[in-house]
């Protein structure tokens, strides 16, 4: 049995993805590359970008459904990353990475549309399930969508 036969019978879910993917909007390379290799065994893909254009794109052409962005990157900030994912990309869900200097950030985030805020110091379990839970609501919106298209 692989994971294309567990899919729901409902909608066709065209260019769902069982697995995870995530972009990541950081210009921090060495956290973002023990990130990946940590939480590659989860069977959760990565995808880094440095900038708002990056990160569509690899949207794009990933078919990410999770974008989690630091608070500022090189050129701009969660609130730009936010706005990107609303406008362009509505299957994928955002996620705010955020220290504890940055939590009242983390509070606006949720109020204008993030799905989560992964605070650190990281809980790599704590993260594992936020990914897991925000791209299985991705799907599951796919799935309302198809059903009221059809």
């Amino acid at each position: 049995m692989t994971a294309n036969d567990v899919r729901p019978e409902r909608g066709s879910l065209q260019g769902w993805e069982p697995a995870p993917q995530c972009v990541v909007v950081s210009c921090f390379r060495e956290d973002f590359e023990f990130l990946r290799r940590l939480l590659g065994f989860s069977e959760i893909r990565f995808h880094r970008a440095e900038t708002i254009d990056e990160a569509d794109f690899l949207l794009t052409v990933t078919g990410a459904t999770v974008l989690i962005s630091d608070i500022v990157f090189l050129d701009g900030c969660w609130e730009d990353a936010l706005d990107m994912v609303l406008s362009v990309h509505p299957r994928a869900s955002f996620v705010l990475a955020a220290e504890p200097v940055d939590y009242a950030a983390a509070g606006e985030a949720m109020r204008r549309g993030a799905c989560a805020v992964l605070k650190k110091p990281w809980d790599f379990m704590e993260m594992i399930r936020t990914i897991r839970t925000v791209h299985e609501a991705v799907g599951e919106r796919i799935l309302w969508e198809e059903a009221e298209a059809g």
